[in-house]
């Protein structure tokens, strides 16, 4: 069928050598079409909840769909959707994903002649929570990106490193934080903190945000209670180009759940999905 939706996965290397595991939805075409790449946020991972059914949305108008897990985000290539590796969910970094995020750009560079579909060489960013962050920098410092939508993310990264009092950390060496979905106490080791303050400027989003010359769309919902909306307002302010839409009655993941019990997006979820869409085909 003309829109049958087709996955191919892959695994390369990212960061100190740890694989990165993704995955690219997409409909078989001779058309030119640009390629989009999602970075999931703090505690995620590339399949949580509705994404891959985003994925599917996004191939379907045209816009192939790469999604990956960060090489240290927690997750193994045995178990993409399980928190089996601890103790590289505890050496993970900002550092770490913005090179990893580069490293995914430059997989797709390099396997574009492999896909069965026409890039056009473009490639349209999105970054969900914290993944937003990090798409901005990299939006901000890498001119292959060609637009950037946000969803949900924050303004700036430093917030982090409140999580515990800074010499007590030094101290333990490890602070511990509770995932309330799998109840597991999940390790942030003290080096987190020393590779902030060794790449403090390429870090600093607002400072970052100086050098952003693609389109921005900022898409943030106005209940959510674990990034307030005002740090897409900031975003905004900074980014004179940019694009805010604020989503009513929608929560930091735009009302979808993880695990997803049933094939079906969420109406404010279907919204974000539209907005982002019509965005990049502009």
């Amino acid at each position: 069928m003309k829109n049958t939706v087709n996955n191919k996965s892959f695994k390369f290397k990212g960061s100190s050598g740890k694989l990165i595991t993704a995955d690219l939805s997409y409909i078989q075409s001779t058309e030119s079409m640009p390629i989009v790449i999602f970075a999931h946020g703090f505690k995620g991972f590339k399949d949580w909840g509705a994404w891959p059914l985003a994925a599917e949305i996004f191939a379907v108008k045209k816009l192939p769909f790469f999604k990956f897990n960060f090489s240290h985000n927690g997750t193994s290539p045995e178990k993409l959707t399980e928190f089996t590796d601890l103790e590289a969910f505890g050496n993970n970094n900002f550092k770490i994903e913005y090179d990893d995020l580069g490293l995914v750009i430059d997989f797709i560079e390099k396997k574009a002649e492999t896909f069965e579909f026409n890039w056009n060489g473009d490639i349209h960013l999105i970054g969900h929570s914290r993944g937003g962050g990090i798409a901005l920098l990299r939006s901000s410092n890498d001119k292959r990106i060609t637009k950037c939508s946000t969803w949900a993310s924050v303004s700036d990264l430093e917030r982090y490193l409140e999580m515990k009092e800074v010499n007590a950390w030094k101290e333990d060496g490890v602070h511990y934080i509770k995932n309330g979905r799998t109840n597991q106490e999940m390790p942030i080791y003290f080096q987190f903190v020393n590779a902030y303050a060794q790449n403090a400027k390429l870090l600093n989003i607002s400072g970052s945000l100086e050098n952003l010359e693609c389109p921005l769309l900022i898409i943030h919902g106005n209940d959510d209670a674990v990034v307030p909306i005002g740090d897409s307002h900031i975003i905004y302010d900074e980014v004179h180009h940019s694009i805010l839409v604020e989503i009513e009655n929608s929560d930091h993941t735009f009302n979808t759940k993880h695990p997803l019990t049933e094939r079906k997006i969420p109406k404010v979820f279907a919204e974000v999905i539209t907005e982002t869409i019509e965005f990049f085909q502009m």
